[in-house]
């Protein structure tokens, strides 16, 4: 039976306080030893999943900004048909996110109309973003490369309920994520895992468990469609407050917990 790992990055497979590439780049080899597909799933850049990607030596299927696009190198399935994609770079690309261009046309008219004080990746410099965030500009600068989201990363906390009715109101969506908030025209992770399992059913004649690892509510949606969710303990060592059919709550915050997940899904032998 093939196993198929959809897994979030911060937080998780990377500890989001104290981020340790070595010990990531050690849990990709040990997954991809054991046969173990490992697909990353999320809210990151195409740019910043790519530089992730060269430094672990992973050439998987992956999804990025919440579902705003699942990127699929050519010929990694050899009997499902790729459809509603363009090739870039020899990869197919299936574009479910709407632009951020129009993203960001809407949350301008939200400040404009309402009182409400808030700043997104493209309101700042990468200076100010790599300053707000604690990261490396050139990191900054990945971040801000979206396509199909924006990124709130300043918002009087004393706003955000209301925010995100106003959100929800002018059709779009709201995805909280370990630090920021994500805007999206209606696409999450769930979007791209759905692609991405009906191709693994086809290619394997159903011969597949989907297992998933998470930490954040923005996990949920990934989480609901594969056969064993996973939920890590965040970095206070408690879980994300989600309810799900099957959900293991795993000992352990960010990688350690990834570890033994992994421990897990190398002894699973039933069929779903």
């Amino acid at each position: 039976m093939e196993k198929v790992i959809f897994t979030d990055i911060d937080g998780t497979l990377l500890d989001s306080r104290f981020p340790d590439m070595n010990k990531m780049k050690e849990l990709v080899e040990m997954t991809l030893q054991n046969g173990i597909h490992l697909i990353f799933c999320s809210s990151k850049t195409k740019l910043e999943q790519n530089k992730i990607k060269s430094q672990v030596y992973l050439h998987e299927p992956y999804i990025v900004e919440n579902g705003g696009a699942t990127i699929i190198p050519v010929n990694y399935f050899k009997k499902a048909k790729i459809i509603n994609s363009r090739i870039s770079q020899n990869n197919h690309m299936i574009e479910t996110g709407g632009p951020a261009i129009k993203i960001r046309s809407l949350l301008k008219r939200i400040k404009d109309k309402y009182d409400i004080d808030f700043k997104g990746v493209s309101d700042l410099t990468v200076s100010e973003l790599a300053r707000i965030t604690k990261l490396s500009q050139e990191y900054a600068n990945r971040m801000m490369d979206r396509k199909y989201s924006e990124t709130i990363v300043q918002i009087n906390n004393m706003k955000i309920t209301d925010f995100t009715k106003i959100i929800e109101k002018e059709g779009l969506k709201i995805i909280p994520g370990n630090q920021y908030f994500d805007i999206t025209l209606g696409n999450d992770k769930g979007t791209g895992v759905n692609i991405l399992i009906n191709a693994f059913r086809k290619e394997y004649a159903n011969n597949v468990i989907f297992f998933g690892i998470g930490d954040s509510r923005n996990d949920e949606s990934m989480l609901t469609l594969v056969d064993i969710p996973m939920l890590v303990q965040k970095f206070d060592g408690n879980w994300e407050n989600l309810q799900l059919d099957k959900l293991q709550r795993i000992n352990g915050v960010g990688s350690k917990g990834w570890e033994i997940a992994l421990e897990l899904v190398m002894k699973y032998r039933d069929t779903p």
